[in-house]
């Protein structure tokens, strides 16, 4: 699985990175998501190579990470009111520190100095928050209120933070615990219980002796058998521990059991990924188990050398940690790529190019045991590893919603393809049906007014409904060929069906064999006439058919467009792009020439003289132009091509509405080009 959190050493490692941000000062303060913030921060110190006033992106997301990023992002077109909250207390503040709060997952962002500082912590751990602190770490504002009442914590507005309860660096030494503070505790609990019984027994009136008779003496050996009862009761109250673990045979605490990475994961606090770390660093599997006996605390499955082991890899370790810690180390960041087997379960649910690219899996500021061998990217910084894993990430996930969405859109549209493809199938066939009617009917012209004819006898001599249906059945059977072809009868409707075939075209013996067509006709009309009539329905399906093909094109072609909306709606909003570097010299006029050389104006006085005060440097060649139509500057003969270039840029930007009021403003400079 894809991991998504940091640990303690990540939060450490990053809080290092970004201490290279003090100094900067707070521009501004957007949100991407209800959890997901960006501040702006700038500094115009003019540390960069040109001169320029560097800008940094710090990401912040509640519970899950921060880093700076060179990736732009969606902001919200409408800011949340914590976000103006951040902006009214931090903006055009300076950073003044950044620091880990103790070992915890918590880091905190100090703006401002003395009584007028203000904190932006962010928490990394559980479902994570951000708030917002005066100096004397009052909550101003906060993402996520909630309270722990065994702990006494309140992380609500108006309540102070409880920094104290951090937890602090301490170097550990395993040969002190070997892992059995719990089980201390459990002990000194046991002697507490033990006693406790001892001292209920003790301050029981002797009975026996104050018993005036048999009765009152029988009466108190009862209260003693009931006394020690209860004693041991709580005796075997304390065999159970603080947590009700219970005994085994071997005197082995069943609820003590458990894998070394559990045991170093619960005396040490760094998360079961750094523990593992440790264990396979000291030659030894994370998945050994430990016991404790009754009689002292041991490791049974470790010996002398194995705790010697561990405590040095776990010294090592920790002197990385606190090295980061003091800013010593800058660490470097580490990308893990997913292992073969996982990418071959998960190809499916990837799109091509996934398939065939490198998918990320785990950062880290230094490479974990576990992780060796496997590949991996080196980056600079822990700080880019973290900007460049996540963004990879979000474009993963972006690009998967994206494609989510565009096959939805495509499906929704091939759907009203087929529907209106359907409709107009169905119109076609009962086009096509009306039309075999009409021509069976006029196959067969004597048989319908012969079958016609004898229905309107029979009905006419008033002959009931159910006789003349059974006088047609014995007709049938006795083989008249009137009869023959009448299938049924539909009085109600002043119909009857009738069995045709075509019996003009010559058929072999194939067609013979074929079933007939039903054909209803109306008594009412003549055979021609009920020829007419099946034209005259096959007209009119034939015009419905084409209006529905002409409606069913618009709806589609409106259905397309707004289809094509969705998906560059779509390819809008989930994009993830790289910042593109803005170059010192593009708010100047500016071109590069065909010898590879910058050649730049102001746009103003102003610019003319920033152009010759903070770039123009020796080796440079700059020129003048005193009159729009004098003279053409002259360069030396060491640029042939670039010679002559710059005229062009004078003619064009003295002629240009830039504000010029004089063609002397003109400034051309030509600079060696990177």
């Amino acid at each position: 699985m894809v991991k998504l959190r940091m640990n303690t050493a990540d939060v450490a490692a990053e809080v290092c990175c970004l201490r290279r941000l003090i100094g900067m000062r707070c521009a501004n303060v957007y949100d991407l998501s209800p959890k997901t913030y960006v501040i702006k921060l700038a500094k115009s110190s003019g540390i960069t190579e040109s001169g320029e006033s560097e800008k940094v992106l710090l990401l912040l997301e509640s519970g899950v990470r921060l880093h700076t990023t060179e990736f732009a992002r969606d902001k919200s077109a409408t800011p949340s009111g914590f976000t103006l909250k951040l902006r009214k207390h931090v903006r055009t503040r300076r950073l003044e520190n950044v620091q880990q709060l103790g070992m915890d997952r918590v880091v905190d962002f100090q703006f401002g100095l003395g009584e007028s500082a203000y904190h932006v912590i962010l928490e990394l751990y559980a479902q994570g928050n951000i708030l917002l602190t005066d100096a004397s770490y009052m909550v101003l504002t906060l993402l996520r209120t909630h309270r722990d009442d065994d702990k006494g914590i309140s992380m609500m507005a108006r309540h102070e933070y409880p920094i104290d309860s951090c937890r602090k660096f301490h170097r550990t030494d395993l040969k002190m615990t070997e892992l059995a503070s719990d089980i201390a505790m459990m002990s000194e609990h046991k002697s507490d219980l033990k006693n406790m019984a001892d001292d209920e027994f003790d301050n029981k009136p002797d009975l026996e002796t104050t018993a005036g008779d048999e009765n009152d003496a029988h009466t108190a050996k009862d209260i003693r058998e009931n006394t020690e009862t209860n004693k041991v009761k709580l005796e075997k109250t304390a065999t159970r521990g603080t947590s009700g673990k219970t005994r085994k045979g071997d005197g082995v605490w069943k609820g003590e059991q458990g894998s070394l990475k559990s045991k170093l994961g619960d005396i040490l606090g760094y998360g079961p990924v750094l523990c593992e770390h440790i264990i396979l660093d000291a030659g030894l599997h994370p998945s050994l188990t430990t016991s404790t006996k009754n009689e002292g605390i041991s490791l049974s499955s470790l010996g002398a050398e194995q705790i010697q082991s561990l405590s040095v890899a776990l010294a090592k370790f920790e002197d990385w940690l606190e090295s980061v810690i003091k800013g010593i180390t800058i660490p470097e960041g580490y990308i893990f790529m997913q292992n073969k087997a996982a990418k071959k379960k998960q190809v499916t649910s990837e799109n091509v190019e996934q398939q065939h690219g490198k998918m990320y899996d785990e950062f880290s500021p230094l490479i974990l045991r576990q992780y060796m061998g496997r590949e991996h990217v080196l980056m600079g910084t822990f700080d880019a590893a973290m900007d460049e894993f996540f963004s990879k990430i979000e474009g993963q996930r972006a690009e998967e919603q994206r494609r989510v969405q565009e096959d939805s859109a495509l499906s929704k549209l091939g759907k009203i393809r087929t529907d209106q493809t359907n409709r107009v199938q169905a119109l076609k066939r009962e086009v096509d049906q009306s039309v075999h009617m009409a021509e069976l009917i006029e196959y067969n012209l004597e048989d319908v007014d012969s079958a016609i004819l004898a229905v309107r006898t029979a009905l006419a001599n008033g002959m009931d409904w159910k006789d003349l249906a059974l006088m047609i059945k014995e007709e049938k059977k006795a083989g008249n060929p009137v009869a023959g072809i009448i299938h049924s009868l539909q009085l109600e409707k002043n119909q009857i069906t009738l069995l045709l075939s075509n019996n003009l075209d010559e058929m072999d013996d194939e067609e013979k064999t074929q079933p007939v067509d039903k054909v209803e006709v109306d008594i009412g009309l003549s055979a021609h006439g009920n020829a007419r009539y099946w034209f005259e329905v096959k007209k009119k399906q034939a015009m419905k058919q084409e209006k529905t093909v002409a409606a069913h094109a618009k709806a589609f072609k409106a259905a397309e467009k707004k289809t094509q909306q969705q998906l560059a709606q779509a390819k809008v909003i989930l994009s993830i792009s790289h910042i593109r570097k803005v170059h010192w010299f593009e708010k100047f006029n500016w071109f590069i020439s065909s010898e590879n050389y910058l050649v730049i104006s102001g746009r103003d006085a102003q610019q003319n003289e920033i152009l010759v005060k903070r770039y123009l440097k020796k080796g440079d060649l700059s020129a003048w132009s005193f009159k729009y139509s004098g003279q053409e500057p002259r360069l030396r003969p060491t640029y042939p091509t670039t010679y002559d270039q710059p005229s062009w840029m004078f003619h064009r930007v003295s002629k240009s509405s830039l504000g010029f009021q004089n063609s002397h403003q003109c400034l051309v400079g030509v600079c060696k080009s990177s």
